[in-house]
């Protein structure tokens, strides 16, 4: 008794007919794989990205596309992987790729259509507000430059050298003329 128990845990073989049951459910995994896609997708239209974001995104994808065959295999598969599990995911994505997943994108592109052509002109009007403000920069730069040139030089301003020595000359004048005064 104890070794026919133990013989029934240790076999893991399957009917064909849960085999076949476990592939088609793997074809029906394809759909959450590919509603993901199509998200990374909108997200690609809607925001173009540099190479890097783009490679950041598709090894999320995978990721989150290995999570999901691995909880599939861990529900269904009774914790055994088998490749017709990834074979029966890869072609439920291309079937909905082909279907739904076309529908849909023809779909965003008249969808973002509209949304591309505000977001064109709002930037149009960004780069001509920014040129405007660089033409108003650079022309204050200039009025700027052309005002510190027609101001005098620093020594110039307060208690240059010929203020003083005119000040000086005013103050021998005016003590000769007072020690005159006090001569008489």
């Amino acid at each position: 008794m104890g070794l026919e128990l133990l013989t029934k845990t240790l076999e893991t073989f399957r009917t064909v007919d849960e085999e076949l049951g476990l592939f088609a459910s793997s074809i029906l995994l394809g759909l959450p794989a590919g509603v993901l896609m199509d998200l990374l997708r909108l997200l690609r239209k809607l925001l173009p990205h540099h190479v890097i974001f783009l490679a950041c995104e598709d090894i999320f994808y995978l990721i989150c596309l290995s999570f999901l065959i691995l909880c599939y295999t861990s529900a269904f598969g009774g914790g055994e992987f088998r490749v017709y599990y990834i074979i029966g995911c890869l072609l439920g994505l291309m079937l909905y790729y082909i279907t739904i997943g076309a529908f849909l994108m023809k779909c965003s592109d008249l969808i973002l259509k509209p949304v591309h052509w505000i977001w064109d002109h709002f930037v149009c009007i960004c780069i001509k507000l920014k040129l405007s403000f660089v033409k108003c920069a650079k022309k204050s730069g200039l009025e700027k430059k052309n005002l510190q040139n027609s101001l005098p030089n620093p020594s110039q301003k307060v208690y240059n050298k010929n203020s003083r020595k005119k000040y000086a000359q005013n103050q021998k004048k005016a003590g000769k003329s007072h020690a005159e005064r006090n001569k008489l």
